[in-house]
């Protein structure tokens, strides 16, 4: 390396950075904007959940979101510090990682601060993992994004033409179930209730689970649609009007389109 040093030219052009930023500028104004209360209406954007997740977590908490759709949304609107530490299973991407991640996480570092962001399907499958956090004491606290169904799989769905079929999730109240392990648990519905909510948790000395109801229909949309996609959607549409299931186009529309043109 110190050999190569004297080597090396500078480069005062910064072109290339002034686009780059102006870009990124650009599109951080357009996520922001979808991440409001809508106007205290029901159910809650996922967006605005992570955001004010980022608001009200510690400088150098540790976030474990879920593989699915809660890593697409803490990749968007989790801000980063350097201190802070994003971990999940984003290589192999395997369902109900954040909350073993976020129990790992709080063993190792007892100190700081570890929020697990998870799905509804990958809370589920590891419901048991509660337990662990009452059993060894570990201060973790649960975001739930409780959207009856498997969300990510659903997006997959549609993007390949398929009408859902087989990822509903019949949930039971996440927070009474946190409630009789003997954890903190506190459900929200509406969007002025969501920040009294997480301050609460985060502030328990104790693990915390809060149960939020979000947006079903709410899209993930990928920074760049491929023309596949593009043809797969309009085929899930479609066909899920010839099925007679046409209400889940309207509540797709209200939730991503309708709600955020019409406000009140």
């Amino acid at each position: 390396m110190q050999a190569l040093l004297p080597l090396l030219k500078g480069q005062p052009d910064a072109k290339h950075l002034e686009e780059s930023r102006n870009h990124y500028t650009k599109a951080r104004k357009g996520l922001d904007d979808l991440a409001i209360d809508d106007y205290n209406r029901s159910p809650i954007h996922p967006q605005y959940l992570v955001r004010m997740v980022s608001d009200l977590a510690s400088e150098d908490a540790v976030f474990m979101p879920d593989v699915g759709s809660p890593t697409g949304w803490a990749a968007r609107y989790l801000r980063m510090n350097g201190q802070r530490r994003l971990i999940g299973s984003f290589a192999h991407g395997t369902m109900a990682n954040a909350l073993p991640h976020a129990i790992g996480a709080q063993a190792a570092f007892p100190g700081r601060q570890v929020v697990a962001l998870a799905g509804d399907g990958g809370l589920s499958m590891l419901l048991g993992e509660l337990l662990t956090l009452r059993q060894n004491k570990l201060p973790v606290k649960i975001v739930v994004f409780n959207n009856s169904s498997l969300n990510f799989v659903e997006l997959e769905m549609k993007a390949n033409g398929f009408v859902n079929f087989g990822t509903d999730l019949d949930n039971p109240d996440f927070a009474e179930v946190a409630k009789a392990i003997g954890l903190f648990g506190q459900r929200v519905v509406k969007p002025h209730d969501l920040e009294g909510a997480l301050k609460a948790a985060f502030a328990h000395d104790g693990p915390a689970l809060v149960d939020v109801v979000t947006a079903r229909e709410e899209l993930i949309i990928p920074p760049t649609i491929t023309v596949e996609q593009a043809k797969g959607f309009s085929l899930f549409a479609l066909r899920t009007v010839l099925s007679g299931r046409g209400e889940e186009l309207i509540d797709l529309a209200d939730t991503n389109v309708y709600r955020k043109l019409f406000s009140p």
